[in-house]
C-alpha cells in the first residue's frame, strides 16, 4: 500500500466513522434549494474546503454542506468550489474531494474545481496542474481545465462561466500573467455582446475589498488579494458591465463587505464550507445559492450543512442585482 492510499483510506474511515456515529450533522430537509418561477440558472458556489489528511474535521463539514445539495429533488445547474478545494494539494485529499463530490454527480449537471493558494503552492507548476486536472477528471459531470493552465471559460444560455488561476506557483498571491488578463477581457466582452452576466471566479480577491488588508490582520495592502496584478485585474473589469467577481480565500462569514457594488463589476466574497470562518456569523459550512433571471440575480447565503438560507436580518444574507 502507498502512503498515499494509507492516507486516503484514513481520511475515508473517519468520514464513515462519524457519519455513523451521528457526528455530522444532517441538513433539514423542509427548506430546498430549487428554482422559482422564471429562474434560467441556479448554482451553488462555496469555497475552501481545504480537505486535509490530517484535520479531518474539514472533510467531514464539506461532506456535510454536500448532503444538502444531494437532498435536492432536482439537479441544480452548477456547482462551483472558489479554491483551496485541498490544504496541501496531496493525491489522497484530492481524492476524498473526488469521492464526497461524485457522491452528489446525480443532482449537479455541471461540476467546477477553481485552484487557491493551497492547492498549487507546495511542489512544481505543471505537476499540480496535472494532478489538479486528473482530480476533475475523476468527478462524474467535472468540467475540466485544458491542461496547459488553470484558466477557461464555459458559457450558458443566459450566463457566463469563467474560471481564473494563478499562472505559476506561489504561497500566498495569485500571479495573473498578461496573457490570462487579455484573454479574460476578451471573455468578458463576448459575454457583453451577448448581454449574459459574467461570473469571473478566482480564489483570491482585489485589493482594499470585502475588509482587507484589516480581516488579513496585516500591514501590507496586497495580503489576502490577488497581490501585484490586483490593479490590473480591476482595470479589465472597470472595461466591462454585468460582471460578478466571485472569490473565497478570507474565510469571513456573512457580513456587510461580503458583497461591494462598484457599478459596472461587483465583488462577492465566499465563505468557508470547510475550515472555520471568521466574523460574528461564523457558523461553518456557509456559501450562496445564485439564481439567475432574465433582468436580475439574486444571492442567497446558505448553511448547507443545517439545510437552510440564512436569515434575511444577517448584512448581505440575501443580495438582488439587476443587470445593467
Amino acid at each position: 500500500m502507498s502512503i498515499s492510499d494509507f492516507f486516503y483510506n484514513k481520511m475515508l474511515s473517519v468520514l464513515n466513522e462519524r457519519e455513523q456515529s451521528g457526528a455530522i450533522p444532517t441538513p433539514a430537509t423542509n427548506e430546498p434549494i430549487e428554482k422559482s418561477d422564471g429562474e434560467l440558472f441556479t448554482f451553488v458556489v462555496f469555497g475552501d474546503p481545504q480537505v486535509s489528511n490530517y484535520m479531518f474535521a474539514r472533510e467531514c463539514c464539506f461532506y456535510g454542506a454536500c448532503k444538502d445539495i444531494k437532498n435536492q429533488a432536482e439537479p441544480i445547474d452548477a456547482l462551483l468550489v472558489a479554491g483551496d478545494v485541498t490544504e496541501n494539494g496531496l493525491k489522497c485529499e484530492f481524492r476524498m474531494v473526488s469521492h464526497i463530490l461524485n457522491g452528489i454527480s446525480d443532482k449537479v449537471s455541471n461540476i467546477f474545481l477553481i485552484p487557491g493558494n493551497h492547492d498549487i503552492r507546495l511542489r512544481s507548476y505543471k505537476k499540480q496542474l496535472k494532478r489538479f486536472c486528473n482530480a476533475v477528471s475523476s468527478i462524474k459531470n467535472g468540467v475540466v481545465p485544458n491542461g496547459t493552465n488553470y484558466h477557461f471559460s464555459v458559457d450558458f444560455p443566459s450566463c457566463k462561466f469563467i474560471m481564473m488561476g494563478a499562472d505559476r506557483a506561489s504561497f500566498e498571491a495569485a500571479h495573473i500573467s498578461r496573457e490570462q488578463l487579455d484573454w479574460l477581457d476578451r471573455e468578458i466582452g463576448l459575454a457583453e455582446k451577448e448581454n449574459k452576466p459574467a461570473f469571473v471566479f478566482n480564489h483570491q480577491t482585489l485589493k482594499k475589498v470585502h475588509g482587507l488588508p484589516d480581516v488579513w490582520q496585516s500591514n501590507d495592502n496586497w495580503r489576502g488579494s490577488v497581490g501585484r496584478q490586483s490593479e490590473l485585474l480591476k482595470r479589465v473589469f472597470e472595461n466591462h458591465s454585468n460582471v460578478i467577481f466571485v472569490t473565497g480565500h478570507l474565510h469571513m462569514g456573512v457580513w456587510e463587505k461580503t458583497f461591494e457594488d462598484f457599478g459596472k463589476y461587483k465583488c462577492l466574497s465566499i465563505p468557508t464550507v470547510g475550515a472555520g470562518n471568521h466574523g460574528e456569523f461564523s457558523h461553518d459550512s456557509q456559501g450562496y445559492v445564485i439564481s439567475v433571471f432574465e433582468d436580475k440575480i439574486i444571492a442567497r447565503a446558505r448553511l448547507f450543512s443545517q439545510g437552510k438560507f440564512v436569515d434575511e436580518t444577517i448584512p448581505n444574507a440575501k443580495i438582488e442585482l439587476k443587470k445593467i
